[in-house]
């Protein structure tokens, strides 16, 4: 009975010691997970738009080494604060075709092209902005959409980013181009596409794992 009296003494000043500090003694290695109470409003805001293409199906006439805007889903946003940017496209893309087919689906953002963290210029050359590339069609399989067939197909054509930007006016678009195969069979189309963009503003002092960028050629 004694012993058992010691030993609730014992554990007893060690949670008193442990509180009295704030600071309890924790083994290597452990990972500390902050509380968001350290921060006022850690996030201040989230807000969520959503646009349907219009018209519904898109044709894409040929081949191309620069992308077009898929019409009806131009969105326009200025803020004077950084804001973080989950962009989703969902559609559908059609080869009506038995020959192979290209198609590249991507965001563009003030005119840009968004390839993950960095922007790259809308034009025929763009590849070289980037070393150890040799075409557009190498490079566009970087982040985006890539869709090839060579059967009449319809299917979900479906992705997204997050982009992390600067205050200013941002405008969003999607934008598609047929890749350029030899013998590629075209017209293919998007269609039924809905673009989903979520805003997040997060407070001055949050640590969110990046850091906001310009929507400018990097």
């Amino acid at each position: 009975m004694k012993n058992t009296v010691e030993m609730y003494c014992y554990f007893l000043f060690m949670f008193l010691i442990s509180k009295c500090n704030g600071n309890p003694i924790l083994p290597m290695n452990t990972i500390q997970i902050p509380s968001n109470r350290v921060y006022n409003n850690f996030i201040r805001s989230e807000k969520y738009y959503i646009k349907q293409q219009l018209p519904e199906i898109f044709t894409i006439q040929g081949p191309s080494e620069t992308f077009v805007k898929v019409p009806g889903l131009t969105m326009p946003f200025y803020h004077t604060e950084p804001l973080l940017y989950k962009i989703k496209f969902e559609g559908r893309c059609h080869s009506p075709h038995s020959k192979a087919t290209w198609l590249h689906l991507r965001f563009m953002i003030n005119e840009n092209l968004l390839y993950v963290n960095k922007f790259l210029p809308n034009t025929a050359n763009r590849y070289q902005y980037n070393t150890g590339y040799s075409s557009n069609d190498h490079i566009d399989y970087f982040g985006g959409f890539y869709w090839y067939t060579s059967s009449p197909t319809k299917i979900d054509c479906s992705f997204s980013d997050i982009i992390y930007l600067n205050p200013g006016l941002h405008i969003i678009d999607v934008a598609v181009r047929g890749g350029l195969g030899k013998n590629g069979a075209f017209p293919t189309y998007a269609q039924y596409g809905a673009l989903t963009i979520e805003l997040v503003e997060y407070d001055l002092h949050a640590d969110i794992g990046i850091k906001p960028i310009n929507s400018n050629l990097t």
